[in-house]
Order: structure tokens, then C-alpha cells, then sequence
């Protein structure tokens, strides 16, 4: 078995940022969070150990094993503080800012027969990651670039990717040798390395998928690695589903989209979305923590927490909000907003209505401009409504209250009782016309001019 340390002391100057670096969001995350979750799925990674600064410590959750690192004295002194905790001989050393290291790559350090690697990549690129020189497989030297000398050492083309394995001895050990001969005058895991390499001997593993290895110092480098990040998500999810425009398009790690959905331009999913098939969402789409159907559409809307059952539609300019729940072939139309309701098969509310705190049956038609007034200032009240129920428009529906199954309500109504069965509820003032009202008002208003 292994430990994993994932080295996450550094001050981050360069992000020039009061939030830490590795504290920063990539994708729905914290940066540190994404070696976390791949590591502890890892096959013989036993523990996972987060070496990080006073600061980060107190933002990380309770269940994380941090090893604080008081002073910003190097990576190989993280990795120290680290190795002394660990509870396997066998150790993964990561640096925590290159967030898409893949779980096979960690899987083909454990798996190695070796006790001592450097994982190494080359970019297609210039970059200012350390270089490495090797021979028959074995390292002879990895040099910071901070520490390079001339043109001929940038161009070595082998980079340091920032993943080893070693013996947690080794670490210990090795440590105290070390001095600070660097241009930071700080104590670096590169040092250590080549330490080893001199003494036991360390093998270098070249992988061609540099991508993984995109390491975060600036906020240019934050966008180049979510754009990385992107793809690959954008990837697992076009396996089944149509993204039409991928450049526009952001999933989430956690979403599923079911087989033949379309995901039209400027399409955001997030959370635990699950998306069925052969719906159409988008363009202009933004969905959180919803779980929807097989055969729905939605554009131009924004919809959170909610579940939409088989075919229902959604939009133009829909906000679906917490607690909802539309059933089967619902229509929910343009400007309308529902929160925390369940809204019943076939009931449409096409325009311009608010439905909140509220249960609606089936076959239901809401009016344009239909008000739920859920909230007396203290508490939000429910309001009923059955099934087959015709409420006309700009119908205000004062809170608690219930329409029963087969209700009408009047255009313009205030409805602050129940309407029974089958009744027509009126709450409006009277109509009355006055004759000639309109000749008396202009000839008053022509004689005082």
C-alpha cells in the first residue's frame, strides 16, 4: 500500500490573489480538491495526506488529513513533514497546483515494480516547468528553471511534471542533507531527487498526455487548465450526447446526459444533474442539481434543485426555482417563475406567472399574469389547486387557499377563498358604464384651458 502527500504549501505570489492558489475555484471545486478526490480512488493508495499552510488548513473540511507546513520552506520540506506522518513505506508525491492528473497515471506509479520514479512529460510549448536529464531510464538531474543556466539546458525537452514515488525513508532520510542552494533559498524536492538518483537511483516514467500536468502559478494558467478541464468533460459526455457548439457548453463533473439529447449553444449544467434522453436543452440554458426526463425541452431558462418528468417543456425565459417537481408534459411558458411546487401532468402556465409554495393537478390552465401571493410577511402559505381547474388572467390567488378540481376563476379576480366544485370564483369590483361620461369630461377640461 501507498500514501499519497500532495505538497500545497506555497504562498502563490504570482496569482496575486488574497484567496490561496490552490483555494481557487477550477470547474466547481477548489484546485487542492481535484488531486484529493482522484487520489482517494486510486487502487493501493491508502491515505492521502494535504500538506499545506496554516491558512489553507483552516479552509479545508474536517475530514481532510492535513499536516500543516508553518513556514514556506520548499516542497522537499512538505514532503518531509508529509513522509514523517505517513503511515506506508511506499510513497506518491504530488504538487497540488496540476489539479488533472489522471487516476491511471497514479495508478501506473503504484503499480511499478520500482520504489523510487520521477514522472516525466514533454509540452509542446515553452514553459517554466523544471527540466530533467536521463539516461537508459534513470535520472542524472532535474534542474528548477530557476536554476538554469544556459540556452542549451531550456532546451532540454523533457519536463519535471511534479509526481513521484519514492521510499518514505528515502524522504526522511534524505532531508536533512539537503541545503539551500537554490535561487529562492528554499528547500526543493528536486534537490531530493537528485540526491536519490546519485545514491539509489530513481527511474524516470515518460507520459505523452502532457495536458494532465498543466500546473496553475497565474490566472492565465488557471483558464488554460479549465479550458483542459472543459474538454475533457465535454468529451465524456458527447460518448451519447450532441453538443453543438462546445466552445459555448460547460458540464459539470458530476452530470449525466442520457442518449441522442442535444445540447444546444450557451448551455450551463452543474452539480448532480441528470439529464434523460432525446430532450433538446438550450441555447441559453443554465441547470443545477435537476434531474429531467427523457424528451424535454428547455431554453432560455434557469432552473435549480428541481425534477421535470417525461416530456416537459420549459421556456423561453423560465426561472425553475428549489422544491419543484413538473410532471409529465407540463409546459412551463415565457416569463414564468415556479418555486417550491409540484405542478401536475398537462397543466400549462404559459405566460407571465408566478407559482410559488403551491400544488397544481393535472390538465390545469394557469392564466397570463397569475400571482400565488404565498407570503403574509412572516410565513409562506400553500395554495391548491385541483385538477381541470381554469383560472383566468391576471388572477391574484391570496395565500392559503384552494381551487377544487373543475374551478373556474374570473380574469382579474382577487381570490381569497376556497371556489368549490365546478363554480366560477369572481373577485372584482363591478362593472359600471357611464354615458356620455366622456363628452362632460373633455368639455370640462376644454373650458379650463
Amino acid at each position: 500500500m501507498h500514501s499519497a502527500i500532495v505538497l500545497g504549501g506555497g504562498v502563490g505570489k504570482r496569482f496575486n490573489s488574497k484567496v490561496p492558489k490552490i483555494m481557487h475555484t477550477l470547474g466547481e471545486k477548489p484546485i487542492i480538491y481535484h488531486l484529493w478526490d482522484t487520489l482517494q480512488t486510486v487502487d493501493g493508495i491508502e491515505e492521502v495526506i494535504l500538506v499545506t499552510s496554516p491558512q489553507i488548513a483552516e479552509l479545508l473540511p474536517d475530514n481532510a488529513n492535513v499536516v500543516i507546513q508553518d513556514e514556506p520552506l520548499g516542497t522537499a520540506h512538505a514532503a518531509f513533514l508529509g513522509a514523517s506522518v505517513a503511515k506506508n513505506e511506499n510513497v506518491i508525491i504530488v504538487n497540488a497546483d496540476i489539479p488533472l492528473v489522471r487516476k491511471e497515471t497514479f495508478s501506473t506509479m503504484v503499480e511499478s515494480s520500482y520504489s523510487r520514479l520521477i514522472a516525466v512529460t514533454r509540452f509542446p510549448f515553452e514553459s517554466d516547468f523544471g527540466r530533467v536529464r536521463f539516461v537508459d531510464g534513470l535520472l542524472r538531474q532535474i534542474v528548477e528553471v530557476s536554476d538554469l543556466r544556459d540556452r542549451r539546458e531550456k532546451e532540454i525537452p523533457f519536463v519535471n511534471t511534479g509526481v513521484y514515488k519514492a521510499r518514505k525513508e528515502d524522504i526522511v532520510n534524505g532531508f536533512p542533507l539537503l541545503g539551500k542552494s537554490n535561487a529562492k533559498k528554499e528547500y526543493y524536492i528536486t534537490d531530493l531527487f537528485n540526491l536519490l538518483a546519485e545514491d539509489k537511483g530513481v527511474h524516470v516514467l515518460l507520459f505523452e498526455d502532457w495536458s494532465q500536468f498543466l500546473g496553475i502559478n497565474t490566472r492565465q494558467d488557471l483558464a488554460r487548465v479549465l479550458h483542459v478541464y472543459k474538454q475533457r468533460l465535454l468529451e465524456r459526455i458527447m460518448e451519447a450526447a450532441t453538443i453543438v457548439d462546445p466552445e459555448s457548453t460547460y458540464v459539470g463533473e458530476n452530470v449525466k446526459v442520457g442518449k441522442d439529447t442535444i445540447i444546444l449553444p450557451n448551455t450551463t449544467l452543474l452539480g448532480s444533474t441528470e439529464i434523460g434522453e432525446d430532450c433538446v436543452i438550450g441555447p441559453n440554458v443554465e441547470i443545477r442539481d435537476c434531474v429531467i426526463g427523457n424528451k424535454c425541452e428547455i431554453k432560455f431558462s434557469v432552473l435549480e434543485e428541481a425534477t421535470l418528468e417525461d416530456s416537459v417543456v420549459v421556456g423561453p425565459f423560465a426561472r425553475i426555482r428549489p422544491g419543484t417537481y413538473l410532471k409529465s408534459s407540463a409546459r412551463i411558458g415565457n416569463f414564468v417563475e415556479i418555486k417550491k411546487s409540484v405542478v401536475g401532468s398537462r397543466t400549462k402556465i404559459n405566460h407571465l406567472s408566478y407559482v410559488g409554495d403551491a400544488e397544481v393537478g393535472e390538465d390545469t390552465n394557469i392564466g397570463a399574469g397569475t400571482i400565488t401571493c404565498n407570503y403574509d410577511g412572516y410565513n409562506k402559505n400553500p395554495t391548491i389547486i385541483g385538477n381541470r381547474v381554469f383560472i383566468g388572467s391576471d388572477t391574484i390567488l391570496v395565500a392559503p387557499v384552494e381551487l377544487e378540481d373543475d374551478s373556474f376563476t374570473a380574469a382579474g379576480s382577487v381570490i381569497t377563498e376556497k371556489v368549490p366544485k365546478y363554480a366560477l370564483g369572481i373577485g372584482r369590483a363591478m362593472q359600471v358604464n357611464k354615458e356620455g361620461w366622456v363628452l362632460k369630461y373633455r368639455k370640462k377640461k376644454e373650458m379650463n384651458q
